[in-house]
C-alpha cells in the first residue's frame, strides 16, 4: 500500500479482533513515532507500549469511547483493543509538544494501517489514573492513548453535509462525516 492509499484508508477503529499483536510490530509503530518532524528536534515524546492481556483491561476502564454514538458504547469483551501505545511528554516546557505528539501519533496510525491494524488516537481518557496503573514516574505526562487491534469494523467517509457527528447504520458500519475536498481548498486565492 502507497501512503496515500493508506492515509485514505485509515479510520479510527472501535472494534478488534481478539488477535495478539505480535512485539515487533509494535516496535515498528514506534520506531515510526520516533522518526516524526519533532519541533527543533527537540524529541520530547516517550512511548509506553502495552499488550499484556491484564493490562490492557485495566487501561480499557481509563477510556471514554465513541462521544457520538447514542446510546452510551462502548467494545464489549470480544472487541476491546489487544494492544495500547501511550503517548508520553517528558519535556512539557517545550511549547511545541502537542505538535510532535500529533506527527507522532499519525505516524503509529498510518504504519498500523499499513500492517491490517485498525488504530484509534484517545484523548478523553484518566491520565492519572493510567500513570498510577503503568507506574509512570511523576516528572511524564500521559498525553493520549493509542488503541490498536486487527480489525472487526467497517468503516466508511461519507460528505459532511450538517452534522460531523458519525454514527452507525443497522448494519453496523461506522459512516465518518468528513468535509469536501472543493469545500476547503483554496488555489492561490481564497
Amino acid at each position: 500500500m502507497d501512503v496515500y492509499d493508506t492515509i485514505l484508508s485509515r479510520r479510527s477503529i472501535r472494534r478488534f479482533q481478539q488477535k495478539s499483536i505480535d512485539n515487533a510490530i509494535l516496535k515498528k509503530f514506534v520506531n515510526a513515532a520516533r522518526l516524526a518532524p519533532s519541533a527543533a528536534n527537540l524529541q520530547p515524546l516517550e512511548y509506553f507500549v502495552i499488550n499484556n492481556k491484564d493490562l490492557c483491561s485495566k487501561i480499557f476502564e481509563t477510556i471514554s469511547w465513541a462521544g457520538y454514538i447514542k446510546p452510551k458504547w462502548i467494545p464489549n469483551q470480544e472487541e476491546r483493543p489487544t494492544a495500547y501505545i501511550v503517548m508520553l511528554v517528558r519535556d512539557t516546557k517545550n511549547p511545541w509538544y502537542i505538535r510532535d505528539v500529533s506527527l507522532a501519533s499519525e505516524n503509529i496510525v498510518l504504519a498500523a494501517e499499513e500492517n491490517g491494524i485498525g488504530s484509534c488516537i484517545l484523548c478523553k481518557i484518566d491520565r492519572d489514573k493510567i500513570k498510577e496503573i503503568l507506574k509512570i514516574p511523576k516528572e511524564y505526562i500521559v498525553d493520549s492513548v493509542i488503541a490498536l487491534g486487527y480489525k472487526s469494523e467497517k468503516c466508511v467517509v461519507e460528505d459532511l453535509i450538517d452534522s460531523v457527528e458519525y454514527w452507525r447504520d443497522e448494519n453496523q458500519v461506522l459512516h465518518v462525516p468528513k468535509r469536501k475536498l472543493e469545500d476547503i481548498i483554496h488555489m492561490n486565492e481564497f
